[in-house]
């Protein structure tokens, strides 16, 4: 799938996120909003440098994490407050609380410290399914689970620290994938979804290259690891077992047109008939899939 960097200013950011940090505000969540607040703040100090042709000062902060990293978070919020905004308060209320948690710095998050960024990711899924048009839900036993024209679709969520350990996450993704499917009393497929942001960038690295066509070389790196993850023949021969989904959401850096977000998507399957059990078929998924993702 196409890396999206989509070309939109700063003071454009902060605009959006006003309406959602006022919904934050409604459910009183004073730690959550206490973070955002730090993220809009960090957002408008780069606004601020641009509009005083000082953007370059800015790289020699001691907080340019915080500073990119806030560009990059906010405009996550951004995309899941677009597909969640409507959806049951009381879930969202505790699922915001918990995603909003965690050092601003993700290279200062440690495994007790994960469960916001953690809990954005599956937001974030979530989000663009619901805006494609699926019913989801969020905040129950699974991670997300879809029903489409008919068809029930799990997904288990993983964000692993580091590339080595994709492969053991994702197993462990499947093993409750199964157990969450073996539980089901009606006809349903799962897919793995995998965030390499962490393992890709632990918070410490600015994807720099020289045009936004550039970008399209995350997709080799998602190649790449996936080439190393690749279900093994006992998983692909359970045909509810749909594929693994990969996510990158990390700070870029595109010469001489400023910072920006690389945010991309990457469809493995790995059953080609699996929808043939499915009131949806094949292509039908995979367009609505393509539309969400």
């Amino acid at each position: 799938m196409r890396v999206q960097a989509p070309r939109r200013s700063y003071s454009e950011i902060l605009a959006d996120l006003a309406p959602f940090e006022e919904y934050v505000g409604s459910l009183k969540l004073p730690e959550a909003s206490h973070r955002l607040r730090q993220i809009i703040a960090k957002i408008g100090e780069i606004e601020d440098a641009r509009l005083r042709g000082s953007v370059d000062a800015l790289y020699k902060r001691p907080d340019l994490p915080e500073l990119v990293w806030s560009l990059v978070e906010g405009q996550e919020f951004i995309e899941i407050f677009r597909g969640l905004r409507g959806y049951d308060s009381a879930i969202m209320r505790d699922l915001l609380e918990k995603a909003l948690r965690g050092p601003m710095n993700p290279a200062r998050e440690t495994n007790a410290s994960n469960i916001g960024r953690n809990t954005a990711f599956e937001l974030r899924l979530g989000s663009g399914l619901r805006r494609a048009g699926g019913t989801v839900t969020l905040g129950g036993d699974a991670d997300v689970i879809l029903d489409y024209a008919g068809a029930r679709i799990y997904f288990e969520c993983k964000r692993p620290f580091y590339q080595h350990n994709v492969p053991a996450n994702t197993e462990k993704a499947l093993s409750q994938l199964q157990r969450r499917l073996d539980a089901e009393k009606r006809t349903a497929v799962g897919f793995v979804a995998v965030s390499v942001s962490k393992a890709l960038n632990p918070g410490t690295n600015l994807y720099s290259v020289e045009s936004y066509d550039a970008l399209q070389g995350l997709s080799s790196e998602t190649m790449r690891i996936h080439a190393q993850n690749r279900l093994s023949k006992e998983r692909v021969a359970d045909v509810r077992i749909c594929g693994i989904i990969y996510h990158i959401f990390t700070p870029a850096l595109v010469k001489n047109e400023g910072l920006f977000v690389a945010s991309q998507w990457d469809l493995f399957p790995d059953n080609v008939n699996l929808t043939a059990m499915l009131p949806v078929g094949g292509e039908s998924l995979k367009a609505f899939l393509g539309r969400a993702l």
